[in-house]
């Protein structure tokens, strides 16, 4: 082997190394000397970063070509000593890194691909590897990045013998892949350095990890069409930033709270170029994360400098804004708020002179209240948050549209912000609250004599959580009773806690699922704020916190955030299609023997051992007792029923009745939730129209139906023609004259008499409690000829359709029998308090028939367990005074913080409202013009022909609604038990008119409107 040929290759190969091919490509096409950029690097990345996208892709042929090169020579002169090939690549890129000041790394990796193929290949995949492993462990950042590319360049001699099986070879690589960790340790990182010395604009999609919060809110307004400054950011420094000085010898590990590094990073051509975007004063603000965000506003922690004229004071700005992050105030903050230590980002933004400036609240701060807040003085709004001058204070009321203009005139009498700035600011307010998808905005705006500018909006953190009505309406409406709510609340928490953590997995650990309800005003609430972060971490699209807050459509969740959460979505989706199974399963084995042993143990006799009835007495909003149960013949529910004298023994065994009933509670709650909402998700998915859909086994339909069917009878009882009038009271002595119309009645009610008003409220009677109030109905529906008895619908559908129909039908009917069974239990609940109750009123524990229904369950196990003799008088009267005054209040469809806003009852003024037309959701089709009738429960007398007015419907309200010509509902919408006996009686409905029993009122003529879902005010 001719040891000068093999000198000359290796002098050649260091000489080949040393030619500045990429120094001369970037001066060529950017007239730049890389040795004076950035960190002095001349590598191909420096290239593409100072030099431009031209420059980078010259310089990357040179450098492929460079190292190619050596390979073809080494090839052509030892074709029989591989080595020899490989070897040749030190010197070069020793040449390269020595003289050219390059790294070289692109010169071996395409001599390695010309040497040997699948060494180059597989040494790229491990690199590939090593970098997803690693951004698992470190994050995205820079480190994760020259981590794996290190371990590229030391697996290559591992590979070269794994594929070359040769010695000479693998230390010839193991020698070139040493020099090449090394060079790499020594070099600086152009690529940390390029972001941290990145300009980003406002009017790009920022990154609030990079960028900060403030930053990434206004790129978002800016954006969406906001009049907001422009504004550009440095961004935070993301770990491994800290290389420009560390081949150098200037810097060494240490970063974050070292003011000097700081420094070291804003290179003159940053400065130079801000200066030259920004011409005129400047004003440098604070973008750190965690600042302006959802739970931390990091309100003056950090510094805001300006205004600022030149490059000097620009580039001290900016070092002592992002220096302000390590203030010993700024770090006991986040300490106390437990954020992470990051980074400052930093702001640049033209320095507005402004008239007017200030800071508004989009809703009340206190309470979340229909206001909106604005405090401003002439100047800077700097003026205004410092806390060292008296802003003027305004509070504008938004609740009334139609009365905004007149209120503005009013406020602005005393004010120094002219009407038109006024209006102009609530309209800002409001559409930023709206962009936001309803959170409320703390924003910072300031007018210059022409416009209002935003120049910061963030979260009022303190309004939170946030609570909705959306959804709570219908699973349980109306004013709740604490001992309703102490049973309720715990059962729904935990199976929606079960649902979600199948989803969620491990990331459901923190989050609190007791939390997910609340009752406020006595009216049931979910949190929208953990409901809003379970749809992100679900990866659900940003309206879901909207679908929350307004009631608004989810939209499609985008498919990048689902695949993650596709394991936990198939873990749901696998128990959805095991639920017919498993509920037919449970309902054998746990449901039916559960329900037949209340029966044998007499739990329905407990009606004929209360001494009075709880009958609503509307007049004083509580519940009274009644003298007797009516009966026909006088019968009580099971004759002969014997009544123990209450003593603590028995006590503790209806107790245990208690207990055990909710335990059954808690499967079927399960299924009463997961039920609905995979039949929800089949239709969606299958296409299937509500009305394909049988409803003959729904509660509400088949107890309407069933008593059509007696009124029938009842008729043909009492008249001798079809068509012949007959009165009320000829009616009511046919029915108490005919034995069999009184048996079938009984066994109407013995079927379904557990239903009630509100299934979900067990202080509401059932309907085996009043038969009164149905024995009334039935008369009413026998009076009428036509008694519009609905017979089964015939619908022609193709084999694709019936197909389709197929995939929801069973769940439909199984969704029934899931209800019925709930009910069942939640009436023997009831009916086992109460006679807890008629022993609290014989031992003087109860004063009056319903004062059990205002103690928690929790008060009824200590008192009953205790054995002690206890009055619980007055705290049954502070919550029924409460309770009243809560029915009788407005009841928000959004509560923000924990406070109810404090505000007054209203009324729609014909005379005021601009178009009379409230908008709600349509339910079920048709036009109908009449006079309303306000029900508030469903035993209000309807009258003849009256658009019945709700707050809420149920199973219960069926008999009423029958009857009614329109149904107007404060809740609901398409799926509602409302909606579904609507549409099955043909009666127009509308859903969702907010306070409508309280806006509207008894004899006020209107226009329902079903298929457009309006309500017009017609007087």
């Amino acid at each position: 082997m001719p040891l000068g040929t093999i000198a000359w290759l290796l002098a050649a190969s260091f000489s080949l190394g040393a030619l500045p091919l990429t120094r001369w490509a970037v001066r060529v096409f950017s007239r730049r000397d890389l040795r004076a950029l950035g960190t002095g690097n001349v590598g191909v990345s420096a290239a593409f970063i100072h030099g431009g996208k031209s420059a980078g892709i010259a310089a990357v042929l040179a450098e492929i070509a460079r190292g190619i090169v050596p390979v073809l020579a080494g090839r052509f002169y030892f074709p029989d000593a591989p080595a020899i090939t490989i070897a040749l690549l030190i010197p070069l890129v020793a040449g390269r890194y020595a003289i050219a000041r390059g790294g070289g790394v692109t010169n071996a990796v395409w001599g390695l691909l010309v040497f040997s193929p699948p060494v180059a290949v597989s040494s790229g995949i491990w690199g590939l590897l090593v970098w997803g492993l690693a951004q698992r462990w470190w994050g995205e950042g820079d480190r994760a990045r020259l981590f794996a590319s290190r371990c590229g360049c030391l697996c290559t001699p591992i590979w070269v013998w794994v594929w070359r099986q040769s010695m000479p070879e693998f230390l010839a690589a193991a020698g070139l892949a040493l020099l090449l960790a090394a060079i790499n340790f020594s070099q600086g990182d152009d690529m940390a350095l390029s972001k941290s010395e990145q300009l980003f604009s406002l009017d790009d999609s920022l990154d609030a990890a990079i960028c900060g919060d403030k930053a990434a809110k206004l790129s978002q307004l800016k954006r969406a069409g906001f009049n907001v400054p422009a504004g550009f950011i440095l961004p935070s420094k993301e770990e491994g930033r800290g290389k420009k000085e560390e081949g150098r010898g200037k810097r060494g590990e240490g970063r974050r709270n070292e003011e000097n590094a700081d420094r070291l990073l804003i290179s003159n051509s940053v400065i130079q170029n801000l200066k030259s975007k920004i011409q005129n004063r400047i004003i440098v603000r604070s973008s750190a994360a965690g600042e302006d965000g959802a739970l931390s506003s990091a309100a003056g922690q950090y510094q805001t400098l300006g205004p600022v004229f030149s490059e000097a004071e620009l580039l001290d700005a900016i070092n002592r804004c992002r220096q302000s992050y390590w203030t010993s105030e700024a770090v006991a903050y986040r300490r106390q708020r437990q954020l992470p230590d990051t980074q400052m980002a930093v702001l640049i933004q033209p320095y507005i002179d402004s008239e007017l400036a200030g800071v508004m609240f989009s809703r009340n701060p206190l309470d979340g209240g229909s206001q909106v807040i604005i405090e401003a003085l002439p100047g800077g709004a700097e003026s205004v948050v410092g806390g060292q001058c008296t802003p003027v204070h305004l509070e504008i009321d938004f609740s009334q549209p139609e009365s905004l203009e007149k209120k503005l005139t009013e406020v602005q009498s005393n004010s120094i912000i002219a009407q038109s700035i006024l209006a102009e600011l609530v309209k800002q307010a409001q559409a930023i609250e709206a962009f936001f998808h309803g959170i409320p905005q703390d924003i910072e705006w300031s007018w210059d004599g022409e416009k209002v500018w935003i120049l910061q909006s963030r979260p009022i953190t303190n309004l939170q959580p946030f609570w909705t009505r959306t959804i709570a309406a219908e699973v349980i409406p109306g004013a709740i009773r604490p001992l309703t709510w102490s049973i309720n609340r715990p059962l729904t928490c935990g199976v929606w806690g079960e649902i979600f953590k199948v989803v969620l997995g491990d990331r459901a650990i923190g989050l609190n699922f007791n939390e997910t309800a609340t009752l406020l005003g006595s009216h049931a609430y979910f949190n929208a704020t953990l409901l809003g972060e379970i749809f992100r971490m679900m990866g659900l699209p940003e309206q879901g916190l909207e679908f929350l807050l307004r009631g608004q459509k989810m939209g499609k969740p985008p498919l990048g955030k689902i695949l993650p959460n596709l394991p936990g979505l198939w873990r749901l989706v696998q128990r959805e299609r095991a639920l017919n199974a498993e509920f037919k399963g449970d309902r054998s084995s746990i449901f039916l023997p559960a329900l037949q042993s209340l029966e044998k143990e007499g739990t329905t006799q407990i009606l004929t051992r209360i001494h009075g009835l709880i009958m609503e007495d509307e007049s004083k909003g509580i519940l009274m007792p009644n003298a007797q149960f009516p009966m026909p013949n006088s019968q009580c529910p099971i004759p002969n029923a014997q009544c123990p004298m209450p003593d603590y023994q028995y006590l503790t065994e209806l107790l245990e009745r208690a207990e055990q009933i909710q335990e059954w509670l808690k499967p079927i709650t399960y299924y009463n939730i997961l039920g609905p909402i995979g039949l929800a998700i089949r239709k969606a998915i299958f296409r299937v129209n509500d009305d394909w859909l049988a409803n003959d086994s729904a509660p509400e339909i088949a107890s309407v139906r069933a008593l059509q069917q007696l009124a029938q009878k009842l008729r043909q009882a009492a008249v001798s023609q079809p068509d012949e009038t007959v009165s009320v009271a000829h009616l009511a002595q046919t029915f108490a004259e005919t034995p069999a119309l009184q048996a079938d009645f009984e066994k109407w009610l013995d079927i379904y008499g557990y239903l009630s008003e509100v299934g979900t409220d067990i202080a509401v009677p059932t309907w085996r409690e009043q038969p009164e109030i149905y024995q009334k109905l039935l008369i009413n529906m026998a009076q009428k000829a036509e008694t519009n008895l609905v017979e089964k619908r015939e619908i022609g559908l193709t084999f694709s359709q019936k197909w389709r129909l197929d995939k929801c039908q069973e769940r439909a009917l199984v969704k029934n029998e899931i209800s019925e069974i709930y009910a069942r239990l939640l009436a023997h609940l009831r009916w086992t308090f109460l006679e807890i109750e008629a022993c609290g009123l014989a031992m003087q524990v109860f004063q009056e028939s319903g004062d059990i229904f205002y103690l928690e369950f929790g008060e009824i196990q200590q008192w009953i367990r205790s054995g002690a003799s206890v009055s619980f008088k007055d705290t049954i009267s502070q919550r029924r005074d409460r309770l009243v005054a809560d029915r009788d209040r407005p009841i928000p469809p959004v509560v923000y913080g924990n406070l109810l806003p404090n505000s007054q009852t209203r009324a729609i003024d014909s005379a005021t409202s601009e178009t009379n037309i409230i908008q709600g959701i349509p339910a079920s089709i048709g036009r109908v013009e009449g006079f309303v009738k306000i029900c508030r429960t469903a035993s209000t007398d309807l009258g003849e022909n009256a658009i019945a007015v709700v707050p809420y419907t149920d199973a219960g309200w069926a008999p009423l609604l029958l009857g009614a010509t329109a149904i107007i509902a404060e809740v609901g919408g398409q799926l509602s038990h409302g909606a579904i006996i609507a549409r099955e009686y043909k009666i127009p409905a509308v859903m969702n008119i907010s306070e409508a029993t309280t806006r509207l009122r008894d004899g006020q003529k209107v226009r329902v409107d079903g298929y457009l879902g309006t309500v017009e005010l017609l007087e």
